[in-house]
């Protein structure tokens, strides 16, 4: 952690007044909405502010909806101010204990994870001895495409990997039985090759942002039903047609899918785990798949996930070493057809390399 200081009154105070904000949002008939969802064999329980916030929060995360658990795992409380009039929560730390990637010092220990985001401003903080916490945001109005596309991920990030789950900056599509991680740097094509599975019988987990846990072999979980890409790649995949959401108006956005609404059929939440896949645009010529050096995988699923959640860096250093050490990694080369795709993964997956 960033700060490994023990756990103190004014962060134990704090979270205890940030609940009691919620408390009042919460008092109102009608002004929550709460559902529990289920991620790598955990019960969620979201409690969040009913209009902007819950439809920016809860749409991507609808398909792992769950009967709710008389005693969750883990409560999370959100609300934002602008919709629900309740004024925003004052700081109880100086501008100078604002620390890196928006860690506030004194704050953040084994038992607290305290943190402030910028554009959008986002307070979120967690009590892993209460398994609870708050989330404010001062107008989810203002959300841009990314944050409705994998909403709550630092926090969802942080109390998974406590809980010895692995997040990955990465996509899964495969069968029942066994499927792939799509994984590797941003603008290689991950999202891409996720969404041509669509138009395929494989399985989709992901196309961003997932976790993999491990027991007897490696299991990835869905988090998200959402999709993204340039709107210069719609045009690859006539499948997507008519299911984008434009959820903001900012330049050069990507173009969002709610996948549940329009592939709930293709939708998987967990398999196991048969191998690591990155993709690289080639553009031209056939698709095809080669072998590819783990330190090669370990570097560039680590590097980008790490990009995402920076104070995780030596949890996801060693967690990775171990997941590309015990399955095979290829280098999936997309040629002119994205519709190959599919194909050479469901070759894969059937074959006998992996079938051993």
């Amino acid at each position: 952690m960033i700060n490994s200081s023990q756990a103190n009154t004014r962060a134990s105070d704090y979270f205890r007044l940030a609940r009691e904000r919620f408390d009042t949002v919460a008092s109102s008939p009608g002004a929550i909405v709460a559902l529990t969802v289920g991620i790598a064999g955990f019960a969620i329980r979201i409690e969040v502010a009913a209009g902007e916030l819950a439809r920016a929060i809860l749409s991507a995360l609808s398909h792992i909806i769950i009967p709710d658990a008389p005693s969750p795992d883990l409560t999370i409380q959100a609300w934002d101010s602008e919709t629900t009039g309740v004024a925003p929560l004052s700081p109880a730390w100086t501008t100078e204990e604002y620390g890196r990637e928006g860690f506030v010092e004194g704050f953040n220990d084994e038992r607290f994870h305290t943190a402030i985001q910028m554009d959008p401003i986002i307070f979120r903080m967690l009590d892993m001895h209460e398994q609870r916490a708050v989330y404010w945001t001062k107008a989810a109005s203002t959300f841009p495409y990314w944050e409705v596309g994998a909403p709550l991920r630092p926090l969802l990030h942080e109390w998974l990997r406590r809980k010895g789950v692995l997040p990955v900056h990465g996509g899964a599509v495969g069968y029942r039985d066994g499927g792939v991680l799509i994984a590797g740097a941003g603008g290689q094509g991950k999202s891409n090759v996720a969404l041509a599975c669509l138009a395929s019988e494989l399985m989709y987990a992901s196309d961003d942002f997932c976790c993999v846990s491990r027991s007897l072999g490696w299991t990835v979980h869905s988090l998200y039903c959402t999709g993204k890409i340039a709107p210069a790649d719609i045009a690859r995949h006539p499948h997507l047609a008519g299911a984008s959401r434009r959820v903001s108006h900012l330049e050069g956005e990507k173009v969002l899918f709610f996948l549940k609404e329009s592939f709930p059929q293709r939708l998987i939440h967990e398999m196991p785990l048969r191998a690591i896949v990155l993709p690289r645009i080639v553009g031209s010529g056939p698709c095809a798949l080669a072998p590819l050096a783990t330190a090669a995988a370990q570097r560039a699923i680590a590097t980008s996930t790490i990009e995402m959640s920076r104070w995780t860096a030596r949890d996801t250093f060693k967690n990775v070493a171990e997941l590309v050490r015990d399955l095979p990694c290829y280098e999936l080369r997309v040629g002119a057809s994205i519709a190959e795709v599919p194909l050479r993964l469901s070759e894969l997956l059937r074959g006998p390399e992996l079938s051993r």
